[in-house]
């Protein structure tokens, strides 16, 4: 790895905390909460995460959940990927987090927040690293589900940065959910959708046009339509796209067919991030190296997205000061080569 990525400080804004469990905390997890799981070791584990398809994806990241049981394994999840944050010289990450599955198994959603929460909280002060969660509506769950998971999230909404809308894409747009999102409007806190990933262009107008978004997650799929494209150009709607999670789950075959280089050249606000880093075996630095490798990415160009990202976030206005003047004093310890 280059010693400018390495060095490089980083914003992560589209990260699903389930999705950064590894391995040993799966097998450590089923044991302290006595969960069976159909993996005899450590090896089998490991085995399960090298997925060959979505179905074995879904199949493994739902062994995780169903091995999370508390606040304190929660906040154990999350301080692990924070302690990697530390490693990766990331500053600032916002990650993505689901109360439906656990209340659907007579869990107590606040077990989610404030496992989180005081994970964070700890970070802050130890590390430095600041950010927060962003509860998800799950798609495929339906309306009715997102209208009970909303009743919960109000009362809670002072320790969101956004709400969001994540899982299954195809057969579930925006637009489904455009009532309960105009209720997350009225309260005041921003709206995040994963759109144009699985699905089409169409998707992402939907999450445009129908729940108002400020960011859209993934959103590779945007170059298919040219005026969605003149769209983001003008709107400058921040795009957080995930390339190993694209190229793992067969978005794209392989990575240097992805786009993330035209976007660029079309002057779209690109972010770069993890997604699922455990899963994918990508954390936010070897994103940041593979499409570098494979898609000509410039040490220009990715401290240009990480501007995009601290730009992006919802950090308070001096947090992102503080970043820019971090990043800023980091570019100008290097010299870039003229493109």
């Amino acid at each position: 790895m280059s010693t400018f990525i390495k060095n490089m400080p980083k914003v992560e804004l589209h990260m699903h905390i389930e999705g950064s469990m590894m391995p040993a905390t799966l097998m450590y997890l089923a044991e302290k909460n006595k969960i069976k799981i159909p993996y005899q070791s450590l090896e089998e584990v490991e085995q399960a995460y090298q997925f060959s398809n979505l179905t074995e994806f879904v199949n493994i990241y739902l062994q995780g959940t169903e091995v999370i049981q508390s606040a304190e394994d929660f906040y154990l999840l999350t301080r692990e990927y924070l302690v990697k944050c530390r490693q990766q010289n990331i500053l600032h990450t916002e990650v993505f987090c689901d109360i439906r599955t656990y209340v659907e198994r007579g869990l107590p959603p606040e077990m989610v927040f404030e496992g989180i929460e005081t994970a964070f909280k700890e970070s802050s002060v130890q590390d430095g690293i600041t950010g927060g969660m962003i509860p998800c509506f799950i798609r495929h769950e339906g309306v009715e589900k997102a209208w009970e998971d909303w009743q919960i999230f109000k009362q809670h909404h002072e320790r969101f940065l956004a709400i969001g809308l994540a899982a299954v894409e195809v057969g579930f747009p925006a637009s489904m959910f455009k009532d309960v999102f105009a209720e997350v409007r009225a309260s005041g806190l921003p709206i995040v959708a994963h759109a144009g990933e699985e699905g089409s262009a169409e998707y992402i107008w939907s999450a445009i046009k129908d729940i108002q978004v400020d960011r859209i997650d993934h959103g590779i799929r945007a170059l298919e339509d040219a005026n969605l494209v003149n769209y983001l150009q003008q709107s400058q709607i921040p795009l957080t796209v995930c390339p190993c999670s694209n190229t793992a789950l067969h978005v794209f075959d392989h990575m240097d067919q992805h786009v993330i280089g035209r976007m660029l050249d079309l002057g779209l606000n690109v972010t770069i991030n993890s997604d699922d880093p455990a899963h994918f075996g990508a954390y936010l630095q070897e994103n940041m190296e593979a499409v570098q490798q494979h898609c000509g990415i410039t040490d220009d160009q990715l401290l240009r997205m990480t501007y995009n990202a601290i730009d992006a976030s919802f950090a308070q206005t001096q947090r992102k000061d503080e970043m820019h003047q971090i990043l800023d004093d980091f570019e100008s310890r290097f010299e870039l080569p003229l493109i």
